[in-house]
């Protein structure tokens, strides 16, 4: 099998997405992408408000959080965004994850670290990559609901 795409993913604190003045406030009104974040997107050709991301995040509740999927306008790209917030989870983690065709993989692997390597001392997880397309069948429709906890995740595709 030719392998054609490439895939990251890794769980970060939520904030680590955006700029100084969301960090600090949590004001989902006022919330801009980190430029880490913003190099990401357009390396990627896919526009995400980050408003509309923050509200939905910030009005979660423990054991609450669906999975956002945002596509470039020829579906050959996407970021995931993993927002489900765990009971016991202190520090506001989500899934982000990448796919791209494998031509990119140094571009995207380079702003992915970018991103990761951000200067706060936060927890995060390990970086994975795949060559498999583990995410787009994780992607998958049939998958969900998903339970989490004692949630039933839904999948929100965002073209």
């Amino acid at each position: 099998m030719i392998t054609v795409s490439y895939e990251i993913e890794y769980v970060i604190p939520f904030e680590i997405l955006f700029d100084g003045d969301f960090r600090d406030t949590w004001e989902a009104k006022d919330a801009a992408f980190s430029q880490e974040m913003e190099n990401l997107l357009k390396l990627l050709n896919i526009e995400i408000s980050p408003n509309m991301l923050a509200k939905e995040y910030c009005i979660l509740q423990h054991g609450q959080g669906d999975v956002h999927v945002f596509f470039d306008s020829v579906k050959q790209k996407f970021i995931i965004f993993d927002l489900y917030f765990g009971y016991t989870d202190q520090h506001n983690m989500i899934t982000l994850g990448v796919h791209v065709p494998l031509n990119m993989k140094e571009q995207v692997k380079k702003a992915m670290l970018a991103i990761y390597n951000d200067d706060d001392d936060i927890p995060k997880s390990s970086f994975k990559e795949y060559c498999s397309d583990k995410l787009l069948a994780d992607i998958n429709t049939l998958n969900y609901p998903k339970k989490c906890e004692l949630y039933y995740q839904k999948i929100i595709y965002h073209y």
